[in-house]
């Protein structure tokens, strides 16, 4: 479906239609839909023959708008579908031609054809459920279409709509609004971003946020400054209740006991609590950057008949992506994979802190030990690992990727034990919402000499404050994006070999740069970052 010009370039339909205007949009259209160059005044063909195709392609071209509208309106009544394909202007003329182009191919027959990726907003949605509801959406409209029509190529527009959506799930994604040129500016600005929208008023090099802030802004960076000062507060409440001891003995000291007596989170974790995952907090935080979570492969199998095993790259300083995408629904994962439950790795010590480990307990969080990682690996359970750990956080750097894992042998031998599928995640974003020190910083070197001596270092970092741009200790307002990508199949091996392991290492390490490589150019335009593997 799409046309070169007289010097071969290649030319997208929507381009044509901006150039050569509506004309020169149905020229396209007849030139798809008989298989052969645009009739013209000067064409040989005979005005008999000519008139017989002019009316099957008016034909064919009114029955594809016809279906598109309906289809649209269908969409924007769906409160899961309406932010999709509510757009204006030049986008929405974009995305109406992009569906007439679709359904004029459904009603070629045509299969294989060569569209724009989708939209970056769209394929933030995608989900079984939002395809289903597609897929209604196109058989109604191609219903209300067919009503009254007693031609017979209404009942061959029926039958061919039925095969798509009887196809493979890929037939389905035709129908999402096409990438927009102005998508990766939009990226561009929000990467460079580190509070508002509004302008900064500057005093002693310090940026101080207006005054005039949306509700809606406040009411995300509350939620922000709650889920960052999660753990001091959670130890305020410790010392005070123990400070008041005689008042508070009869439930604190029960409820220290059963801390030290409850092993459930090495066991396979705690009962997970879908209320605490939906919790208003996390979905307010989560647009606070704005955090999303995107499935690369709409179509990859994740059906929970085996164990899944996640690395997450890269850490950055408190992997807030692997917290929001992976240990919450903010970003939809229940819609996104709705046969897995999500098993994230994160600190032992967070399990010994009175009243913190209630919450990321029942969020679907487990301790970061080998033998809780083996008790949650059963098909169902995807376990989330952030495999680069503390070497990996003292190499964060805004702009860069440096990953340690070259000499990991654990996460690979555990999936080779188990018969895990791994698969590659990556946080786009992770390394920009704080800033950190320079490597030849003298407060660098001694995080060294401490990772050294103690095998953990606390990165010294800054981001911005409540009231301020470039001083404080919560992240900046940029884009964090996490991309799931396809699993890789694994034999279960009880004793692996070492050749084994590395052979299942540099398959990852190739799946992981290819997904990089793959969503950089959409996600992060204008940086060529080339990514580090240590």
């Amino acid at each position: 479906l799409v046309p070169a010009t007289a010097t071969g370039e290649i030319q997208s339909p929507v381009q044509h239609m901006e150039e050569e205007g509506l004309f020169g949009f149905r020229k396209f259209l007849r030139n798809t839909l008989i298989g052969a160059e645009v009739l013209d005044e000067a064409s040989p063909r005979s005005p008999a023959a000519a008139d017989g195709v002019e009316a099957s392609i008016g034909e064919s071209l009114t029955a594809a708008r016809s279906i598109a509208d309906k289809f649209v309106i269908l969409c924007l009544l769906d409160k899961d579908l309406r932010h999709i394909y509510a757009q204006e202007g030049v986008a929405l003329r974009r995305c109406k031609a992009h569906l007439v182009e679709t359904f004029l191919s459904i009603l070629r027959g045509e299969k294989d054809v060569c569209l724009a990726p989708v939209s970056l907003e769209a394929h933030k949605e995608l989900s079984e459920s939002r395809a289903e509801k597609l897929r209604k959406n196109l058989k109604a409209a191609v219903e209300e279409h067919c009503e009254g029509e007693t031609s017979s190529k209404s009942s061959d527009t029926k039958l061919l709509v039925v095969e798509m959506c009887n196809g493979p799930p890929a037939n389905i994604w035709r129908l999402l609004p096409r990438q927009d040129p102005q998508e990766q500016t939009g990226q561009k600005s929000a990467l460079k971003s580190k509070g508002g929208d509004s302008p900064a008023r500057v005093v002693a090099g310090i940026e101080f946020a207006p005054l005039s802030v949306p509700f809606k802004r406040r009411r995300q960076t509350f939620a922000c400054v709650l889920c960052v000062s999660m753990i001091p507060a959670a130890w305020v409440v410790v010392f005070f209740s123990a400070y008041h001891l005689r008042k508070n003995w009869f439930w604190l000291l029960p409820y220290l006991a059963w801390i030290y007596l409850d092993s459930s989170p090495s066991k396979g974790g705690m009962p997970i609590w879908p209320s605490m995952r939906k919790a208003w907090i996390w979905k307010r935080w989560a647009e606070y950057f704005p955090a999303s979570l995107i499935k690369a492969n709409p179509a990859a199998d994740f059906s929970g008949e085996r164990p899944v095993l996640m690395g997450y790259h890269p850490h950055g300083i408190l992997s807030f992506g692997a917290q929001l995408n992976f240990g919450s629904e903010a970003t939809g994962w229940s819609e996104k994979f709705p046969k897995l439950s999500p098993r994230v790795c994160t600190l032992n010590m967070n399990f010994v802190t009175p009243f913190l480990r209630e919450i990321v307990g029942r969020v679907g969080a487990i301790p970061a030990s080998a033998s809780s990682i083996t008790a949650a690996l059963k098909p169902g359970n995807a376990v989330i690992i952030v495999v680069g750990g503390a070497a990996e956080a003292l190499d964060t750097k805004p702009g860069e990727y440096v990953l340690t894992l070259s000499r990991r042998t654990g996460f690979f031998r555990l999936a080779l034990q188990h018969g895990a599928d791994v698969v590659p995640t990556f946080g786009f974003g992770e390394n920009d919402i704080y800033e950190t020190l320079k490597p030849n910083s003298f407060l660098r070197h001694l995080q060294l000499k401490s990772y050294k001596m103690l095998s953990f270092s606390m990165p010294l970092f800054h981001g911005r404050g409540i009231f301020t741009y470039n001083m404080g200790f919560l992240p900046f307002r940029r884009p964090l994006t996490t991309v799931v990508g396809d699993p890789i199949r694994t034999e279960k091996t009880p004793n692996p070999t070492k050749e084994q392991i590395e052979s299942l290492k540099a398959d990852y390490i190739a799946a992981l740069r290819r997904l990089h490589s793959d969503w950089q150019d959409r996600l992060e335009p204008d940086r060529k970052t080339t990514l580090m593997i240590i």
